[in-house]
């Protein structure tokens, strides 16, 4: 759920007088998307100077089998920026941004009908996040995921249609309803339609193909549209979902109850409770969950529930709250989990007192028993896919755990779902592309150097290469 890929810094804006490239002005209000880039070889050359980026078109080009090397790139691409109606956790009418990849050219893959690709992006504390700025605005944080897009999937031929989600951006709503199931599905599915509406004013041609993928927060977003659209009846051709929080319930219980507290919990738990509280209610005053004092006479519950997503932020230390401490020293960390504690911490005792209680099956109705009731109903595992779903991730992810979350989800899920993990080494030849494909991304990822710190982000660039290939095959 931490989107922290550290790739991309290229500066083309002034060197090819591209059109837009801050648009001040930009207005939220529902119309048809606005073209603010023209993603030609040469804004491609300039972009590949970084090794970063470059190495995303090398494997995007050498899955798809375009070609490796600058030039090699078969599409150009219009970036437009889109605003559209969409509503907020409690339902109340609002807009939310985000960005259209539109691809042409004179390659074959660059004409005609072309298939959608609907991305959900990962966590971010930044309100600012802003995935129509790539390349335009090079300080911007959406920039690393946005390169992710472009490389593997719109140069490569696919129409991709990419949420900021209501709460970001230009956005009228004053939170970000994080991994509420029912909002976030609708906010992907509105821009989605959208998109539909004015496919003709932006020269999109779109084809019966509608692909989904997302990355952490996004893969749990991604996953919830896909079972969302096929219940409307509507056919998702595939999705390939990254290191999502899909058992969000038991998630929430390995942490709270568990006390394995995950990388970037500081970040996710104000998001969280924030949406909840916007939606549900879940508590007359915020010291119900947060801390009121610590040894460093902080007051997280005067500030915590709104702090988050802010201008310019990028983790939780940076608007005031603790660095990774979820929980005080007054309780003794499990086994290998002593991540996450400290004097200075963000939960109250009473918080996790209680819902330590409620795991226990007390039903007693105070703040924690309802959020721990509200993330179960908030997992994933109750449908049953009717097209190719591949979860992937990594088995040693510190951020969203793997085992609790891809392997006990894919377990539940059907026949229809396949469960990569990076970690681990492919056991037999492969019989078809897609598998051809993750055996690759097994095989890259166990030759790279991965820091534990970035092996959660890293995730996305190597599952966006078997998404490729799974799409590209179908």
């Amino acid at each position: 759920m931490f989107n922290r890929i550290k790739m991309l810094s290229v500066a083309v804006c002034s060197a090819f007088m591209l059109q837009a490239c801050h648009d001040d002005d930009f207005v939220a209000t529902a119309d048809a998307p606005k073209q603010v880039l023209d993603i030609t070889s040469g804004v491609y050359a300039q972009m590949r100077a970084a090794p970063s980026a470059n190495s995303l078109f090398q494997l995007a080009g050498t899955v798809a089998g375009t070609g490796a090397a600058v030039g090699d790139e078969p599409c150009q691409v219009k970036l437009h920026k889109m605003s559209y109606d969409t509503v907020g956790g409690a339902g109340e009418a609002t807009t939310a941004t985000g960005a259209v990849m539109v691809p042409y050219g004179t390659n074959a893959v660059c004409n005609g009908p072309r298939p959608v690709v609907l991305y959900a992006h990962g966590t971010t504390a930044n309100r600012d996040y802003d995935l129509s700025t790539i390349i335009a605005d090079q300080g911007n944080a959406a920039n690393s995921e946005g390169a992710i897009m472009l490389a593997f999937y719109a140069a490569q031929g696919y129409v991709v249609v990419a949420p900021n989600y209501a709460g970001y951006a230009d956005s009228a709503l004053s939170y970000h309803p994080y991994a509420d199931e029912v909002q976030q599905s609708t906010d992907m599915i509105d821009a989605l339609e959208h998109v539909r509406t004015h496919a003709a004013n932006i020269g999109a041609d779109l084809s019966s193909k509608l692909f989904i993928t997302g990355m952490s927060q996004g893969g749990y977003a991604a996953m919830a549209t896909h079972k969302a659209l096929q219940a409307k009846g509507e056919a998702v051709t595939a999705s390939t979902l990254i290191s999502g929080p899909y058992a969000l319930g038991d998630f929430l219980d390995a942490v709270v109850a568990g006390g394995a507290v995950n990388g970037g919990a500081t970040t996710f738990a104000p998001m969280y409770l924030t949406a909840l509280q916007n939606a549900h209610n879940i508590y007359d005053n915020p010291n119900e969950v947060y801390a009121s004092s610590t040894v460093e006479d902080m007051d997280y519950a005067s500030f915590a529930e709104n702090s988050l997503p802010a201008p310019g932020a990028n983790v939780a230390e940076d608007v005031g709250l603790p660095v990774s401490a979820l929980f005080s020293n007054n309780f003794t960390a499990p086994t290998n989990h002593e991540f996450g504690y400290d004097d200075d911490h963000l939960l109250s005792d009473t918080f996790r007192m209680q819902y330590i209680a409620a795991f226990s099956g007390d039903e007693t109705s105070n703040a924690a028993y309802k959020v721990r009731n509200l993330a179960h109903e908030g997992d994933l595992s109750d449908w049953t896919p009717s097209s190719p779903v591949t979860l992937c991730g990594a088995g040693n992810d510190p951020v969203v755990f793997h085992a609790i979350n891809s392997d006990a989800t894919a377990a539940k899920l059907g026949a229809f779902v396949t469960n990569l993990d990076l970690t681990e080494t492919a056991t037999a030849a492969p019989t078809t592309a897609p598998e051809g494909v993750n055996a690759a991304m097994q095989a890259q990822w166990q030759g790279a150097d991965i820091s534990l710190a970035d092996i959660h982000s890293t995730t996305a660039v190597y599952c966006a290469g078997a998404g490729l290939g799974l799409f590209n095959s179908l």
